[in-house]
């Protein structure tokens, strides 16, 4: 069956992409998959190495991940769609790639949580658009427009 992969980070632009990914996969009668991506940063004091456990940031994107679901279930876009979601580890772009290959479309919004919320594009949207193994729409909010 056709596939339509969503990433998502929390951010509004992520969920403007859910959004049009949602109605998207209505469209094609396809399964949307909905994704998220972590990386455990390496944290030093000086004297110190900390590492996060990956089991904790693997269940906050996944608690991420179910609330963007909610939130846009709320508006009834995602009634009667086939919903899969799931929590990566490593690099956003890099995990978009590889799901690219065998996705139908992905989609991904402008901007997400990233620094420098003045960049029309964000780095990791520019880095999908660019190795992307299928067709990508990169979804733009209204505050954008």
């Amino acid at each position: 069956m056709a596939e339509i992969v969503v990433g998502v980070d929390g951010s509004e632009h992520s969920l403007d992409a859910l959004r049009w990914a949602a109605d998207e996969a209505r469209l094609r009668d396809c399964t949307l998959k909905v994704v998220a991506s972590f990386a455990t940063p390496i944290m030093s004091t000086g004297y110190e190495v900390a590492t996060p456990d990956p089991s904790d940031l693997a269940a906050a994107s996944t608690t991420m991940l179910g609330a963007a679901i909610d939130t846009v279930r709320e508006s009834g876009l995602l009634d009667g769609l086939d919903v899969v979601t799931e929590a990566l580890e490593g690099h956003a772009g890099e995990q978009l790639i590889s799901l690219s290959e065998h996705a139908d479309l992905l989609v991904v919004g402008a901007r997400g949580h990233g620094g420098f919320l003045g960049l029309l594009m964000g780095s990791v949207t520019t880095y999908v658009v660019n190795h992307a193994r299928c067709p990508v729409v990169v979804v733009r909010s209204a505050e954008d427009r």
